[in-house]
């Protein structure tokens, strides 16, 4: 299968819903908030899935910044004003 543009949003979309579900379903449970080790694992899983988005959103920024000239200049003159 080809990488198309609509795949990197399409997969920051999905982290999004299982990082949001395993907040309401799971880190909010009693049983995980009584298991201190259960508690670690959980909140790992979540931490590992929210890394995996701002990856997926960097690649997806840079990306754009290769396919958009115009964005690529304007990104180098306000980096040079930064100075």
């Amino acid at each position: 299968m080809k990488i198309n543009d609509g795949h990197y949003l399409e997969l920051m979309d999905r982290l999004h819903v299982q990082t949001c579900m395993i907040d309401s379903h799971l880190s909010s449970h009693p049983l995980t908030k009584k298991l201190k080790k259960v508690r670690k694992l959980i909140d790992t899983a979540q931490w590992s899935l929210l890394e995996a988005y701002q990856v997926v959103g960097q690649k997806d920024y840079e990306r754009e910044q290769k396919n958009n000239p115009i964005a690529e200049v304007i990104f180098r003159r306000h980096k040079k004003s930064e100075k």
